[in-house]
Formats: structure tokens, sequence, C-alpha cells
């Protein structure tokens, strides 16, 4: 199968990562600080997004995404960690045959950077950031493959939205920055990056006795 997984929230531990980036950047830019109670709102959206929602109007939008990528890029390499166990289940699912995948809000630069800290780049066969295809369904749909099953792993509602405008599959990381209520409606629901991994194997094998049964 195809495996989509979300990046922060989903196998990075980004909340602490990107609140001290928000508040450097507020500060390296003369602007007042904000609490993280506002801050959390940011997390795992668009940088262009939260840069909007931050920045006084006329501000220049692109000298910030470049300051702040400097500022999150050096935070990440200092003290940024995926979530326990998700390095090992992204191991294990590479072994069951599966091919992985990214698919995130964050963009490259930042992207590429968890990804060689947390030494997890030989796992991930692409990643492809939403920023570039105008929404993250959009983005979804660029990775998936004539006669391959795909299935979407995510922590919040815009996972979920991505997956279901492309009729797949999704596995709710409940462990993320999401909640109950907005994850409510996946197709399954796992409490530990280890319980992805069961899930897929559940998936596969639902898929399996399906081709059987038309068969």
């Amino acid at each position: 199968m195809l495996l989509i997984f979300d990046l922060d929230g989903t196998l990075f531990e980004a909340k602490d990562v990107v609140f001290k980036a928000d508040h450097a950047l507020l500060e390296d830019l003369g602007l007042p600080p904000m609490n993280d109670e506002e801050l959390a709102r940011a997390v795992g959206r668009g940088i262009y997004d939260f840069l909007r929602t931050i920045l006084p109007a006329g501000f220049d939008i692109e000298a910030a995404r470049s300051r702040y990528l400097e500022i999150v890029n050096d935070i990440i390499k200092d003290c940024g960690t995926l979530f326990p166990g998700a390095a090992e289940a992204l191991a294990s699912l590479n072994e069951d045959g599966h091919e992985i995948v990214i698919c995130t809000n964050s963009p490259e630069e930042y992207t590429k950077t968890v990804l060689e800290h947390t030494g997890v780049m030989a796992l991930v066969a692409r990643f492809v950031c939403a920023e570039d295809y105008g929404t993250k369904a959009a983005a979804v749909y660029s990775l998936l493959k004539p006669g391959i099953n795909a299935v979407m792993i995510g922590d919040t509602h815009g996972d979920l939205e991505a997956a279901r405008a492309n009729n797949m599959p999704t596995v709710a990381a409940m462990y993320g920055y999401g909640n109950k209520s907005m994850l409510a409606d996946a197709d399954f629901f796992a409490a530990s990056p280890e319980e992805i991994v069961s899930c897929i194997r559940l998936l596969n094998r639902q898929n399996q006795n399906f081709a059987v049964l038309r068969g």
C-alpha cells in the first residue's frame, strides 16, 4: 500500500519547536509577543497562513518567511524529535513492503530538515508540501498511483478532509494535535505510532480479503 503520512503532530513533535520559533521570530521582527494559546492555532497550518495572521499589514511576508525558516531549522537541529516509536513504526511499515510518503502543510526546507535530523529520510520515498499545490487534497492527489491502494495517516480534520476528497481510508493519530470530535470520522484510530502499524496491517488484510472475494 501507499502510506501517506502527515508530518507535524503525526510523526514529528512540532508544537514546542514551533512555539520557540514563533516567539523568536516575533522578537526578531520587533513585534509584540503572543501567548502559546494564540500560537497553538497555527500549529499544522501553512507558514503563509501563520505569517498573515501575526504580521501587520504591509509587512514583507517573503522576508519574514525566510527568517522564520532560518530560526525554526536551527531549533529543529537543536532539539527536534519524532514522537516516541514513530521511527520504529516507519521502519516496520517499510519492512512490510509499504511505500511511505509525506504530505504536509509545512514548507520543503522545514520538512527536509525534520526528516534528515530525525534520521528517517531513508524510509521515505517522497514528500510533497501542500503550499506547492494550493490545497492538501491536491497534494495528496499528486501522490496517488493507479491500481495502488492508499491510506492517509494524520492528526487533524484537514488530513481527513484531504483523504475523503480522494476517496481514501484514514488512520487518525489520536496522540497528535487534533481532538476526538474532529477525528471521529476516521476509519481507524491509533493511540500511538506503534498502533499505526497495527491499523495498517488490519487494513491490508481487509484489502486482501476483499480482493479474494471479488476474484
